[in-house]
């Protein structure tokens, strides 16, 4: 019982990696491939869910078993504690920022597919009469 609050916290704050790793990949910075940026998976946002989850675990265990850990164990997390939650903070905010980032490429990268579609189709004529003709479909 001593080691569960740091062994949940780790592996939430691998999973908050993971999922951050997962998101740089999936928006293409690096490889030139802006265009071919999709949307967040509901993969990834689970995955940000279950970081959350598991970081917010350990603290919730360690109160309500505080009484069965040992000793030394206890002033250790006490110790640690605010650290480990300022860090905990740090990385689902890294985490919201890097999948709001991929989710604006996306939404640019999705516009320009279909401008690029649009200057393509055969049938788009720009600046012929007929179109002044027809009702605008805003009103």
């Amino acid at each position: 019982m001593n080691a569960l609050p740091a062994m949940l916290w780790i592996i939430g704050a691998a999973v908050a990696l993971l999922v951050c790793v997962v998101t740089v990949r999936n928006s293409h910075y690096r490889d030139g491939r802006a265009s071919e940026v999709r949307p967040v998976s509901w993969t990834v946002i689970g995955g940000h869910v279950a970081s959350f989850v598991l970081l917010a675990a350990p603290y919730v265990v360690y109160l309500a078993n505080s009484e069965s850990i040992g000793a030394h164990a206890r002033s250790l997390y006490t110790k640690l504690g605010w650290a480990s939650a300022a860090v905990a903070v740090a990385l689902v905010m890294v985490e919201l920022v890097l999948m709001y980032l991929q989710a604006r490429r996306a939404m640019l990268a999705q516009e320009a597919r279909a401008t690029a579609q649009q200057d393509a189709s055969p049938s788009s004529k720009r600046g012929d009469a007929d179109d002044d003709d027809k009702p605008s479909s805003l009103w």
